[in-house]
């Protein structure tokens, strides 16, 4: 076929209807609906997003472009990368050295506390005006902030940069540093909804005392974004069409607001480390094509100790999506996306709502106060834990695919990062359960009741559910009667055994047990067929779906203090 001819090809126009034959056919007669899928906010995800749905938005998706232009203005992002230093001249040599890499702000974030120097902070001086800034203080660390005496009035234009301090400071107008900060409700384990919610509740008491452009043009906004990739980029474009909508509530014109981004830590393992590459690709993508206007990617060690190769990667995670997919040249790469339009409208209703919720239980610092907003947090992360717990939320390398054999670092994250130290992560409960792995002496086997063919699938997975809890069971040959499976549970000395094998199979052999091993059955069964095995001495089952946590700590407490 021709270039040509390949242009001249037509195919023919399909409804919505005809998909959805095909794809109930494709999925073995089950209907179309059982392919949605709802958020942890409750939004339901459809399997396909036509034109036609898009349509009936009305205005609303040109509203939400209208809001992403207006609010971002230009495109492409800052690389915000971290600098790790040990005094103010090695900040300043490496922070010069990585702006030379592809970093392209400088960004102070307090990982000690440093004495500057006249001469130090005339150096600085003279970055700060080359290049657009980030400094992350503590109250016990603002010393830096000296920097602007070096800096005539006339040159105060030249800077541009944010400030997030503990408490309030002064400085040039250019300069924004009231920081509206979503991170601490993401590390509680908020939703979008809640993020956005709580995001547009501080925003009306901020502007409620004060005049709305000026305390608008000192503003910022902070966000962490995980791996759910279209949620996340509706998430920050939702936020430019609340913001937009807000504005008009009060009858004022859009002020910008710079949108700082970072890879979010919830998502983050300390068990197969390298994993988190991934995760923070993924969070990377979903920041710049969402519309963020810097990003910080924190390393794939970042939970353990930062090797100097490691934050290199992570730097060269942002500039790789800048070089390779050019998404640093549109401004809403996004827009018209009949999947992305639709999502980023269900979460402005639903943020919009949760803030009138705030508003009518008295506001952000009332909810605060009261502890209604913590609570209501709290219920979501339970339900987070939970699908964690149960493996309806993936973590590839720690409760899934697991390497029981992976050496686990000790080291904790530097206590300079304390909003990371204390954030809530989904992969903590495993990472707990590994290292309790190595705290016992426990023998298990995976006993196959019948010949490999017919038992190598839960084999197998009973083997990936052991290694999540850093368990390497045995396996057994083929047993064929209770004699064999006695001879065997007492040769091997087993604290532990997992049964795998067809109903009729163990029917016919757990009723001659003898042994003080802990026995479980592999599958979900009725009711009335584990009474009965638990009569002759089988404790339980494992299956898909199980609250794989509690179930690996149990048998985990089976095992002897390791000498």
């Amino acid at each position: 076929m021709t270039i040509e001819s390949m242009k001249g090809t037509k195919f023919p126009k399909r409804t919505y209807d005809e998909w959805q034959k095909a794809a109930e056919k494709a999925i073995g007669g089950k209907p179309a609906d059982s392919l949605k899928t709802k958020t942890i906010e409750g939004i339901t995800l459809k399997p396909l997003y036509t034109k036609e749905m898009l349509e009936e938005l009305g205005e609303l998706p040109a509203f939400q472009q209208e809001a992403v232009r207006t609010g971002k203005r230009s495109a492409g992002w800052l690389v915000a990368q971290e600098v790790l230093a040990e005094s103010p001249e090695d900040f300043l040599l490496k922070t010069k050295e990585d702006l030379t890499k592809g970093n392209e702000m400088v960004v102070y974030t307090s990982s000690r506390q440093f004495e500057w120097t006249d001469t130090a902070l005339e150096r600085l001086a003279d970055l700060l005006l080359k290049h657009p800034f980030y400094f992350k203080l503590t109250s016990e660390d603002t010393g830096i902030l000296r920097v602007f005496d070096f800096i005539e009035e006339p040159q105060h234009s030249r800077l541009s940069g944010v400030i997030f301090s503990e408490e309030e400071v002064a400085a040039p107008d250019n300069v924004r540093t009231k920081l509206v900060d979503t991170v601490p409700v993401h590390h509680a384990g908020g939703t979008i909804v809640h993020e956005l919610g709580v995001a547009l509740s501080i925003l009306a008491e901020s502007i409620k005392d004060g005049n709305y452009k000026e305390t608008a043009s000192n503003i910022w906004i902070r966000f962490a974004v995980d791996t759910q990739f279209f949620q996340e980029i509706a998430k920050l474009r939702a936020f430019r069409g609340l913001w937009k909508a807000f504005s008009e509530a009060y009858g004022e014109e859009v002020v910008s607001i710079p949108v700082y981004t970072e890879t979010s830590v919830r998502s983050y393992s300390k068990l197969d480390p390298y994993v988190n590459l991934l995760r923070a690709g993924n969070a990377t993508f979903a920041a710049v094509l969402g519309g963020t206007d810097a990003h910080t990617v924190h390393p794939h060690d970042f939970l353990t100790v930062s090797q100097k190769s490691s934050r290199r990667i992570a730097r060269n995670v942002q500039l790789v999506i800048k070089e390779e997919s050019h998404v640093s040249r549109v401004l809403d790469a996004s827009a018209g996306s009949y999947f992305i339009e639709q999502l980023t409208n269900e979460y402005i209703e639903a943020a919009w709502n949760y803030f009138l919720e705030i508003e009518a239980a008295g506001g952000y610092s009332e909810v605060i106060k009261t502890g209604w907003l913590t609570d209501d947090i709290q219920s979501k992360w339970m339900e987070r834990k939970k699908l964690a717990a149960e493996r309806k939320i993936s973590l590839i390398g720690t409760n899934v695919y697991a390497n029981p054999q992976e050496a686990i670092k000790e080291h904790s994250i530097d206590s300079s990062h304390l909003e990371y130290i204390t954030a809530k992560r989904l992969a903590t409960p495993f990472e707990k359960l590994r290292a309790r792995s190595r705290e016992v002496e426990l023998r298990t086997a995976i006993i196959h009741m019948g010949p490999l063919k017919d038992v190598k699938a839960k084999s197998d997975f009973v083997e990936g559910l052991l290694a999540v809890g850093g368990i390497e069971p045995d396996i057994s040959p083929e047993i064929k009667d209770s004699v064999m499976l006695n001879q065997y549970l007492a040769e091997q000395q087993l604290d532990y055994a997992v049964l795998c094998g067809d109903p009729e199979k163990m029917d016919a052999i757990i009723p001659g047990l003898k042994t003080a091993a802990v026995l479980d059955v592999a599958g979900r069964f009725s009711a009335e067929q584990m009474n009965s095995w638990k009569s002759f001495g089988i404790s339980g089952a494992v299956y898909t779906g199980q609250d794989i946590v509690n179930k690996l700590e149990k048998i985990l407490n089976l095992g002897k203090k390791a000498l």
